[in-house]
Parts: structure tokens; sequence; C-alpha cells
């Protein structure tokens, strides 16, 4: 059995892979090669899942696209995952049934279902049934037609009638996927193989009630709705995975907390038991954008800590309500852009929206286990949506669209270079780990390759020290790195032969994503095993009130020989207040080195976002108590859970720890330093007054960078010119030794 400590036979330093001259800060990430890292049962990447296109096999944009449709399907191995037309336009077609006013025709279903089925795909689509394995596709109803009252708009003169109601829309609904896909078994002549996955209406409260001011629909018909919906289906189908309600902007820290209150968590309440799964979009907004009718210049991102909080807010409410938590099924994500986005296409209108794909997949891939699909908004050439310009998300263009060129044809925009970029990746997760939580990291590991992922969510270059941990006797005969990237006004991926041994100059470029393909002399060896669990804690979305604890009990945690624990804890509050709390765990302190993930929100009205904080093996207990202290009042804390890390051996680690140790949690009391975070100047207040005595600065490094006297009650420590980044502050006296992290910024 191999040690996870003995280093590969060649260090690896990233550096400056780019050739802008633009100062990169430094970040550690190791991989530890032959460690399998576990979610559950899980531990394989499945392309079918994270890989996907927001399309369906059937779709008339392909036809005549034959070549692109094999290199996007089969060179590049993309999963086909979204069907939101279909069912709607057969919807439209249908006729009334003759004695029940409102309800779809049963012979329709039956016979339409049968052409669409053998003749439409049978037959007409033979050529595509090669690509079956390619389709795993979540179908989704609309407003129009399946809402009450809104009329059907026949073809060939039909006359058009309304749905009845929420049970006749399930009724469709459910004969639809008996009646429109074959049965499982039968052969590919007899019909597309059946969906597993149907939304019940995409974005419902924004199509009824945000985007129609006046209208009298309130979230709680449009949820009683999803429930009539599902019962109606399950009388025709209960193989079928039902969820929603798919809303468009999962805001739930808006009006403290009470956009949750009114939104997802009535959803969870009035559905949840009747759901399968909770749907989502999350979307960046980059430069330029509408809040509530103001304009924004800048960006207000998704990606980084408000994801983390996003779902461990939905994770942590459906334990406590359901006993477990319901997987979710991300329909929609990606990047926008408000000002160019309904123009004449442009390379930096695609790069706006794929920069954020890649560093959300990475998140989404953090929980194989509670994620079923996810699909980013990428469509083919979208016709149907063509207004004066045609459809902004596409995959492809006419060539004319381009500046300098010409011709009708079909070619691929930009958006390809994200499938490009991920390809090749597959195989077994091992234990990858960064210093730093803006510089993001996954690995697989598939016989003799390793596909190292590293994604940037700063507004800077990041410099990448790699070190390889684990593979001490297999050498590399190769490495290839692909890197997606904005250079000038057009997103580039950049590939390079990098030669194994040698010293090389890498820059993960801002808000980049590469990859690196390592190639070695034999199969890699994977035979040390890391699990991870995520544990909740009893309670959740507490008020944060002034230098009082909050208390949260993380019981039942199993561990194994080796342990670690990163404690998750999810705060919504104003950009005035501090991000950084005093946290007792199991009456110790843990210091904090980083606190969240991507920026700081400043243009949203506060802050919503996750704090990320190790935790050693010698605190973790079977039952838990966590203990959240504020200096100042406002906002909540919406979510505390810990993710548990139990691995065979011992895990080389590069985050950086608290040179002075864990302190006291009754010293810490004792110690208040505000505001901290600072851009220099820190007050330090002493609960007991200093007859004489003595503060210590340290960097991160542990060095002592200054020292002062202190007496009375309170001291003001200045340390402005020095560089940003995390400092330890120890107070000495004759009577009192406390210690504290403080963050200059």
């Amino acid at each position: 059995m191999s040690s996870i400590l003995q280093k590969t036979n060649y260090l690896l330093l990233l550096l400056l892979f780019s050739t802008a001259p633009t100062f990169a800060q430094s970040t550690t990430v190791h991989v530890n090669l032959n460690m399998k890292h576990k979610v559950g049962d899980i531990s394989a990447f499945d392309r079918k899942k994270f890989v996907v296109l927001h399309s369906s096999l059937t779709e008339s944009d392909w036809t005549g696209e034959e070549d692109k449709m094999e290199y996007v399907l089969n060179d590049l191995d993309v999963y086909l995952g979204r069907d939101n037309g279909s069912m709607g336009w057969y919807m439209n077609q249908a006729t009334e049934h003759p004695s029940k006013p409102g309800y779809v025709d049963p012979n329709y279903a039956v016979s339409q279902g049968k052409y669409v089925r053998e003749t439409v795909y049978g037959v007409n689509n033979a050529a595509r049934h090669k690509y079956e394995d390619k389709v795993d596709v979540l179908v989704g109803g609309q407003e129009r037609p399946f809402w009450p009252g809104q009329e059907t708009n026949p073809c060939c003169g039909g006359t058009p009638w309304a749905m009845g109601g929420s049970d006749a829309s399930g009724d469709f609904m459910g004969q639809y996927f008996n009646e429109f896909y074959r049965n499982e078994g039968e052969p590919s002549t007899k019909g597309l193989p059946r969906p597993r996955f149907m939304e019940i209406i995409n974005e419902p409260l924004y199509e009824l009630i945000d985007g129609h001011p006046g209208s009298t629909v309130k979230p709680i018909d449009v949820f009683n709705y999803h429930n009539e919906v599902a019962d109606a289906i399950r009388r025709h189908n209960s193989d079928i995975m039902i969820g929603g309600y798919t809303t468009a902007f999962p805001y739930f820290d808006e009006n403290n907390f009470q956009r949750w209150e009114d939104r997802m968590k009535l959803f969870m309440d009035v559905s949840g038991e009747k759901m399968d799964f909770f749907s989502i979009h999350l979307y960046d907004f980059n430069k330029h954008h509408y809040n509530n009718g103001t304009a924004f210049h800048g960006p207000i991102n998704f990606k980084g800590s408000r994801t983390e909080a996003t779902l461990d807010m939905m994770e942590q409410y459906s334990q406590m309500k359901f006993g477990t938590v319901k997987p979710f099924l991300i329909s929609e994500f990606g990047g926008r852009d408000h000002s160019i986005e309904w123009k004449e296409w442009t390379p930096i209108r695609d790069w706006q929206f794929m920069k954020a794909i890649s560093p959300m997949m990475m998140q989404f891939m953090e929980r194989p286990n509670n994620m079923l699909k996810i699909i980013p908004f990428i469509v083919n050439k979208a016709e149907w949506g063509r207004t004066g310009v045609p459809y902004p998300w596409r995959l492809m263009r006419q060539a004319k669209e381009g500046a300098g060129e010409t011709g009708e044809e079909w070619v691929f925009t930009e958006m390809i270079k994200l499938y490009e970029l991920w390809s090749d990746v597959k195989g077994t997760r091992v234990d990858s780990r960064s210093s730093g939580l803006d510089i993001m990291t996954d690995t697989y590991v598939d016989g003799n390759k390793a596909y190292v992922i590293l994604s940037n969510l700063n507004y800077n270059p990041e410099s990448i020290m790699l070190n390889l941990f684990g593979n001490t006797t297999n050498s590399v005969v190769s490495i290839e790195s692909k890197q997606l990237r904005l250079e000038g006004n057009a997103p580039v991926l950049e590939t390079k032969s990098l030669t194994p041994g040698q010293s090389l100059n890498f820059t993960l470029d801002t808000e980049a994503t590469a990859i690196l393909e390592y190639t070695f002399a034999s199969n890699v060896t994977v035979d040390e095993v890391e699990e991870e669990v995520k544990y909740y804690a009893d309670t959740y979305l507490k008020p944060i009130q002034a230098n009082t604890f909050e208390k949260f009990q993380i019981n039942n945690v199993v561990k194994g020989n080796f342990n670690s624990g990163i404690l998750r804890i999810g705060i919504g509050r104003g950009h005035d207040k501090s991000k950084l709390p005093r946290i007792l765990f199991n009456g110790k302190s843990l210091p904090i080195v980083e606190n969240h993930r991507g920026d700081d929100q400043e243009l949203r009205n506060q802050f919503f976002g996750m704090l990320e904080i190790k935790v050693p093996d010698s605190l973790l207990q079977t039952n838990n108590e966590v203990a959240i202290n504020f200096i100042d009042d406002g906002g909540h804390i919406s979510t505390v859970t810990m993710q548990v890390f139990s691995s065979t051996v011992q895990i080389d680690d590069p985050t950086p720890s608290d040179p002075l140790g864990v302190e006291d949690g009754l010293a810490a009391a004792k110690l208040i330093v505000y505001p901290n975070p600072s851009k220099g100047e820190f007050t330090v207040n002493f609960s007991e007054a200093m007859k004489e005595g003595s503060i210590h600065v340290f960097n991160i490094n542990g060095s002592k960078i200054l020292t002062e006297k202190v007496a009375g009650t309170s001291h003001t420590l200045n340390l402005t010119g020095r560089p940003k980044g995390i400092y330890f502050i120890s107070l000495d006296s004759s009577n009192l030794t406390l210690r504290k992290k403080i963050i200059l910024n």
C-alpha cells in the first residue's frame, strides 16, 4: 500500500501560462493521485450528468448539420439534456375531448403518439438512432398552453380551446409520456426512449407573476398546480421523476430572507412531498444588467460562495423537513449581459455566457450524489426564438454573422470551445485541494491518464504551483494543457504540449478554466480511499445578534482512520457588517484562513455566501456543538453544515493553518477586534484591563512583523501599507495571553 505523502518524481511549477505581463498571485494545488474521492457511493465522472447540451435528438436544427451532430455528440462526447418544446407543440395540435371539456381527447394521444414514435422518429429520423446513447432528456412544460385558461394554437384551421385546469394538464402530460415514447426493450423503430425527468412548468413565477404586473396569480396557486399535475401524471405513469418549481431567480436572501419564506420554502412545504427533485436556474450577470428597473455596470455573480449558500439552504431544509436531501436538477445555468444579448452576435457575448459554466459545473460536481443533471442554456440554432435578430444563446450561427465573414451556411459559435475543453475528461475522482478557495480544482484518473481541472474565480490571473503525490514509480510521458480564456474581445481555447520534468511558467488567466491531461508510462494505481459525508445542523436561518453566540448541533458524525472537516456557514447580511465571526467548535475557537469563494457581491444589496472553515481531526466528535458569534447586529446565519473527510491514510493539505495554533474558546471571547477585515486600522478591545502587555503581529508564515506595548482596555493597531492578507495577533501580559486572526484588505 503506497503512501499518499510520497511525491511524484517531478514537481510542476505552473506560473505564467499567458503572454500577458499581468501580475499573478500564487496558489498551491495538491493532487493525491492514488486517493479515490468518494461522495456517497459516487467516485466516477458521469458525462451524461455533467457534459450536456440543451437540445434533443429530434430537433429540426440538426437537419443538414449531420457533420456537426457527429462532432458534438461522438467526437466531443456530449449528451442531450432538455426538450422544452415538443410536449407543448403536440398539445397545441390536440383535439378536445368530445364529452369532457377542457381535456385532451385520448384518441388523439394514442394516434398522434403512434405516428410520432414510428414515423417521425422511427422512419424519418432513422439516421439518428445511432445517437440514442447520448439521450438523457428532461421534458418541460410551459405556461402556454398548459396553465389553465391558455388557449391552444392548433394547425390546419382547427378550433382553439383552453385547458380546463391542472388535472387536465397533468392528464395529457401523463398520456404524452406513455404514448409518444417507446417502452423499455423495444427497438429504435418503435420510437424514442422515454425521458427520465419532467419539470411541470418552466419559470412559472416569472411567467405568471413577476413578468406580469397586476397579475392575480399567487405562488401558492402555482404550487398547488404542481401537486395536482403530479397526481394526474402518476395516474398514467409512475416511473418518470417529477420536479419543480424551476425558479428563474432563487434570490433567497432578498427582503431579509422573506423571499425564501414566500417562495422556495413555501414550495417545499406545499409540494415537496410530491416532488422527486427540485429544479432551479442559476445565472451570473456580467457588466450590464437590470435589477428592479435599475441599471448596473459590473458583475453580480452566482458562481462562488453564493451558489454554495443557495444549494446548502435547499439541502439543509430538505434534510430537516423530509429526513433526506432530495436531489437537484439544474435545468439552466450560464452567464448573461443584457446590454449585448438581443443584438448581433459577437464573440465577447459568448464569453460572457460560457465563462460562468465551468466554475459552476465544478461546484455541481462537488455534489454528485445530489445532482441528477445539469444543463447549461446552450441551444442549437434556435430559429424558433428569432426576433429582429437571432436568439442569443446558440451553439451555431450563420457565417455572415461574424465580422468580415459571408455566407448563409451554419458554423459553430464560440460556445463549441466549452465542449472542446471538457471533451476528454473521464475516470475516477481522486483527491485534489487548493490553498485558496478562489482557485477551484478537481482531478480524475482513467488508466494511465490524469485530468487536473483548475478554475479561477478571481478577476486577476493566478499562478499555480501544482504538486502531484502518490505516483512515485510511474513516469510522466506527456502533458497536454487546454485553457479557455479571454484574449482581447474573444474567447480562445489555448492548447499546449508540456514537457515532463521541466519547470513551466503557467498562469491560470482571469476567470479562466484549464484542464491538464497527464499521460503516464503505465496505469495510475489508485489504492487509497477518501470518503466524504455531509452533515446538517439541527436548525437553520437564525438572526444575528451582536456578541451573542448562536448554537447549532451537528450530530451522529462517523469518523474513520484519518479525518478532517470543513465547517460551512451560510450568511446573509449587509456589506457594512462583519463576515468573520468567532466560531467555537466543541468549545475551541476555529481560525478562519479564507472566508468565501469568489467576489464580495458588492453590487448586490447585501452579501449572501458561504464561509468554509477547516476543522481538525482532534476536534471532531460524534456529536458536535457549533457556536457562532458576530460583533455586530443584522442579517442571518442561513445554514450550518459540515463535510467530513475520512481517509485510509493521512492526506497532505496545502491550506495554510494558524501558526499560533487553535486558540482557547474562552480567551477568544475576551479579545474583540474590529473592523475585521480592515483596510489598515484595527481597534483591539480587551475584556480585562492590561496593566502592562504587548501585542505581537505575525504574518501567515508565522514570522513576527510587529510588536507594540499596550495598556488599559483598548489599543489601535495600524497595518496600513503592509501587504493584504491574513495576520495573527498575540496579546501577552502578566495576567493574559490571547490570540486572534485579522485580515487586511
